[in-house]
């Protein structure tokens, strides 16, 4: 009878277990006294991550593949994995895809990716349109090309959930970051908030927030609305090629910027050694060691969906073992290539706010001794569809206009101080929220950047 009693109670659980696994998607709260989404534990978090990420079963893989192309078979989907064009895991003894594998592999695969052959190759007019902006102001023919105040609104609401009621929720946002070196933001404003009460980080952490505390919803159907309103000045930058080798001195290598961007910063900015010297061999000049290694990461590493960050023990190799990479993953490993080659680089991110395109971005920057911090975005490759040399080589030594950039580094803490493990464990874009019980995950809130106007400013 304790033996029929004990499988009964066994054989309930996993059926709880995974139905917490099935709905961590669900975008409304629950009922159940701990939301699979409220997350105490950093190891059953990330594992609750695995989990959630790779949710198809093989055969729900390949049944999405061939709505596409319904010649594929078992076959090809092992080649496929060979291949890196889709990604797989065993779990609990099966074999599970990542969710985004049928969309990745369009982008990965040869026969089914439209021609591209490498980052930037496909560049609409209006992406060009953006650098020509920028070049034209530093020929002096557009003194507005440059430079945009963008008025925003950025916010959070978390529902009701029972779990919830008489709990305080503690809400992370991000925030522009504010004279930077490089200078490319300035004039950060907070116009209104809800709650009117808040308090930003100011430069007492990497990642620059602001954070609000309220009680949470007391009433089915009620939803805690955090939000502010900002506004900023953000500037494009670029030097001209021949300009930077001018211009290029040898390193003060005691100065405190050379020391602290060249050293390594486990898990994500390593020592690279020999794909380093693979890259760049005899050369020594800074700038065309940049240059030599953008190229062979742009050419290499086409762009696929990520993982969640926060599941990738690191991101540098993780880039070089799957062959393809999201923004970020490949902007870290520009930074840990131009480290391990004694060159400073670091890491900015936020959102790129291109017309129509309002989107989480990552990218890099790297310091040139006689110059500066020069922006390095990795990802939007050479626009050769151009012929105009600084058009295609713009973002290897220069970037746009158009972004809110609010980390100058990875994996920081959050000021004040976070209690529980974060939902953005490297980076910081969507905010942050969580309760006396832990971290709400994405499903238990939403999170939503809004531009009010964005208007050209002469300089």
């Amino acid at each position: 009878m304790k033996k029929a009693l004990l499988y009964v109670l066994l054989a309930a659980a996993a059926v709880y277990f995974a139905w917490q696994i099935a709905h961590v998607d669900k975008q409304k709260g629950f009922t159940e006294a701990v939301p699979v989404w409220i997350e105490n534990d950093s190891a059953q978090a990330i594992e609750s991550r695995i989990r959630s990420d790779f949710r198809l079963t093989r055969a729900e893989a390949l049944a999405k593949i061939q709505e596409k192309h319904p010649e594929v078979t078992e076959a090809d989907l092992d080649r496929f994995i060979a291949n890196h064009y889709v990604e797989a895991k065993m779990i609990d003894g099966q074999q599970f895809f990542h969710r985004k594998s049928p969309g990745n592999l369009e982008l990965l695969n040869p026969d089914y990716n439209g021609g591209r052959r490498y980052r930037g190759d496909h560049a609409s007019a209006a992406r060009i349109s953006y650098v020509d902006s920028v070049l034209n102001y530093y020929k002096g023919t557009n003194p507005e090309g440059r430079a945009h105040k963008v008025t925003y609104s950025f916010s959070i609401d978390v529902p009701f959930d029972s779990a919830l009621v008489g709990d305080t929720l503690r809400v992370w946002m991000p925030l522009p970051l504010n004279n930077p070196e490089g200078g490319r933001q300035s004039d950060v404003t907070i116009l209104d908030a809800e709650p009117a009460n808040y308090v930003t980080s100011d430069g007492r952490s990497m990642h620059n927030t602001v954070y609000f505390a309220a009680p949470a919803a007391s009433a089915p159907g009620d939803t805690v609305h955090f939000e502010y309103v900002g506004s900023f000045v953000t500037r494009g930058a670029w030097m001209a090629a021949d300009e930077i080798q001018k211009r290029l001195k040898p390193y003060d290598k005691n100065s405190d910027t050379y020391r602290r961007y060249t050293q390594v910063e486990l898990p994500h900015v390593i020592r690279l050694d020999s794909l380093a010297k693979a890259i760049v061999g005899d050369e020594t000049n800074p700038f065309r060691q940049s240059e030599m290694v953008y190229d062979y990461i742009i050419r290499t590493y086409p762009w696929a969906g990520a993982r969640e960050y926060s599941t990738i023990e690191c991101m540098p190799e993780y880039v070089v073992t799957e062959g393809h990479g999201d923004c970020g993953q490949v902007s870290l490993l520009y930074i840990s290539l131009m480290r391990t080659l004694g060159v400073p680089a670091r890491w900015e991110s936020g959102w790129m706010l291109h017309p129509g395109e309002k989107n989480l971005h990552d990218w890099a920057e790297v310091y040139f001794e006689g110059i500066g911090w020069l922006p390095v975005d990795v990802s939007f490759g050479r626009y050769t569809t151009s012929d105009n040399p600084d058009v295609v080589g713009f973002y290897s030594h220069g970037i746009d206009g158009h972004r809110f950039a609010t980390n100058q580094g990875v994996c920081g803490e959050l000021y004040p101080a976070k209690k529980f493990v974060r939902s953005e464990t490297v980076d910081f874009q969507l905010g942050e929220v969580e309760c006396s019980k832990g971290n709400l995950f994405y499903p238990g809130w939403n999170s939503n950047l809004r531009l009010i106007k964005v208007e050209p400013v002469a300089e």
